[in-house]
């Protein structure tokens, strides 16, 4: 039992009052009168009684004690304290290994001076016999070690001096989010855990966090942030996004384009002056140069300054020359609307495609159909003699079926017909077949390994074929017999072909680390290798990568023409991350458990419970005594 007011027992002092009075108290005096026969009665009657009201005295005397001893109990408020369990001594410790980490300073960065705090701390909760947790923010965040104790202290303490030898801090953003949640469920098990996040960032809000600074005053960095390359009358505009944070300078942008219009290198240089944390954008106007540049190899954009964090002083540009797709369409009655349609696609991929058109029909002198050499083959009404076997081929109003071919030919039909879906299929995305009108078309008797996209009259009249050999699509009739060619939808279906069968690889040139990436393929496979060597083979398209590097990654491919094709992309440090002294809104609110009340056994309503009764019991003997 304990009491929660102590001073409470100051009301016994009423028993000593009690005591006082009762010594104090004038006793009866004995008078002698003249007796009488009621008089001798009453007093015959009297001693009778004498023991019980002396032991009714002694109760009501006890009675009263005890009033007064319970209202100093309950005073001093009795309590039975439930059994507590003792404190715990718990930290749990987030590394932040963002790419902000790597700053330095006297060749330290804040990643290794986080490890080796972290590691003293570890060492000291292990000295208490404590519990110790530690959460690596990186790219994803994951516990290093969960309620680790002194007898896991050697093998904690290795891994993160390891960690540092083995430079496993990122180069993009780190997952904090995630880290302090997984520290919210060490903060569940034990309410009195303290959450520490070495970090360089500042937070103006970090509720149930400890922020412990790693950064050094001398730490500073100058950044390129972003590049981007502008098509401006026909010649290139780099524009290159800058910044110095921590210092006030003067900075040397330096531009060099290699392999300007299929040539040498174009260098050129602009000073720009940073201040205040401030992103300033400098602009290379190639027209200024000797040579006004319109096309390029690569870009390299950098400055050189000895600042905190370098992986930030260089940006490549790529994309400045456009991969090159040869057409080869031959017919002996040249068809405009074809060549239109064809010509109408070219425009529209010409950002992403150098396009080569070639036509041949019965003017132009040849000894033979080409059968190699192209990217996409179009027939019409005239079919070679074999199938090519290195492009796309499509077969339009097929006079006969080339060999290689699993095709037989049937009979001619006629009538008035419109067409509608068979399999669905990227090839007739956006098309309305309902809506195309066809007069005449070869019926096929055989279509072995062909998928029927579009039908008339029940038979099919566009077919695909998709092997490791050959990509075809099949067309048995004229475009002259219809008026598919009237229709947006012929420019469609061309787009569709050259979208699905010669995707681009690519379609933009620099991405942030730990960006995921998507990528389409023009042959069977495409390897994907980063500056440091690291490869990843693709065979499934389209196929998607995570960048986890920052500098230039190569992607090579055999297309179905059977020839390499190489291209390269660049992967930059974040923008957020080279601002190496930000501050941020809000941390991630840890909530602590609100610590569950002492269950103590309250013992005054007991004690109450026998005031009342000891005040009616000296109620009832006070009566007896009247």
């Amino acid at each position: 039992m304990s009491w929660l007011t102590p001073l409470g027992f100051l009301g016994l002092i009423g028993i000593l009052i009690l005591i006082l009075i009762y010594i104090l108290k004038p006793n009866y005096q004995q008078k002698f009168i003249s007796s009488t026969f009621v008089w001798e009665l009453s007093l015959k009657y009297r001693r009778k009684k004498i023991p019980i009201n002396k032991f009714r005295n002694i109760l009501l005397f006890i009675c009263q004690v005890l009033v007064i001893t319970s209202c100093a109990l309950i005073l001093a408020q009795p309590v039975i304290a439930e059994n507590q369990k003792p404190e715990v001594l718990e930290k749990v410790a987030i590394i932040d290994a963002s790419a902000s980490m790597r700053s330095s300073y006297d060749d330290v960065t804040r990643y290794e001076r986080a490890i080796s705090e972290v590691s003293t701390l570890a060492e000291e909760v292990f000295a208490n016999g404590g519990y110790m947790t530690v959460i690596v923010a990186g790219k994803d965040a994951s516990y290093l070690a969960q309620r680790a104790t002194a007898e896991d202290s050697l093998e904690l303490l290795s891994t993160l001096e390891e960690m540092i030898d083995e430079d496993t801090c990122t180069y993009g953003k780190a997952d904090i989010e995630g880290a302090v949640k997984l520290a919210q469920k060490v903060v569940d098990a034990n309410a009195d855990t303290e959450v520490l996040l070495y970090t360089g960032t500042q937070y103006l809000a970090h509720e149930g966090v400890t922020i412990v600074d790693v950064t050094e005053n001398g730490e500073w960095n100058a950044a390129i942030l972003d590049c981007e390359a502008l098509v401006e009358e026909n010649y290139y505009t780099f524009k290159v996004s800058v910044a110095a944070y921590n210092r006030d300078t003067d900075l040397m942008v330096y531009c060099d384009i290699k392999g300007a219009n299929g040539g040498g290198t174009v260098k050129m240089e602009l000073p720009v002056r940073c201040n205040g944390d401030e992103t300033k954008t400098v602009s290379f106007v190639t027209q200024n140069s000797q040579t006004a540049v319109h096309e390029f190899e690569s870009v390299h954009v950098y400055i050189s300054e000895n600042d905190s964090f370098a992986a930030d002083n260089d940006f490549y540009i790529y994309g400045g020359q456009k991969p090159e797709l040869k057409i080869l369409y031959y017919s002996p009655n040249a068809n405009i609307f074809f060549a239109g349609s064809v010509m109408s696609v070219r425009d529209t991929l010409n950002n992403r495609w150098s396009i080569e058109y070639k036509e041949i029909n019965t003017f132009t002198e040849t000894s033979e159909l080409p059968v190699s050499g192209y990217d996409f083959y179009i027939y019409e009404d005239a079919m070679p003699d074999i199938m090519p076997e290195d492009g796309v081929v499509m077969l339009v109003n097929m006079d006969k079926a080339p060999d290689g071919l699993p095709v037989i030919m049937g009979s001619e039909v006629s009538g008035n017909f419109n067409l509608s879906y068979g399999e669905t299929h990227a090839l007739t995305n956006l098309l309305t077949p309902e809506k195309i009108y066809l007069s005449k078309y070869k019926r096929l008797l055989n279509y072995d390994g062909f998928t029927p996209l579009l039908y008339c009259a029940g038979d099919p009249v566009l077919l695909v074929q998709e092997t490791e050999k050959q990509k075809v699509v099949l067309m048995p009739f004229s475009v002259n017999f219809g008026d598919i060619s009237l229709l947006v939808d012929f420019p469609i279906l061309l787009y569709n072909i050259f979208e699905y069968f010669m995707p681009s690889t690519l379609t933009e040139y620099a991405f942030d680390v730990n960006e995921t990436i998507s990528l389409k393929a023009r042959g069977e496979s495409l390897s994907v290798e980063s500056s440091t060597g690291k490869k990843e083979v693709l065979e499934q398209f389209p196929g998607e990568i995570v960048v986890t590097e920052y500098g230039t990654y190569t992607l090579r491919q055999i297309t179905m023409s059977g020839m390499e094709v190489v291209e390269h992309f660049f992967v930059k440090i974040p923008s957020s991350e080279s601002e190496i002294n930000k501050t941020l809104d809000e941390l991630y609110e840890i909530l602590v458990p609100i610590k569950k009340d002492s269950e103590n056994l309250d013992l005054l309503i007991y004690f109450a419970a026998a005031l009342v009764a000891l005040l009616m019991l000296e109620r009832l003997l006070q009566a007896q005594d009247s």
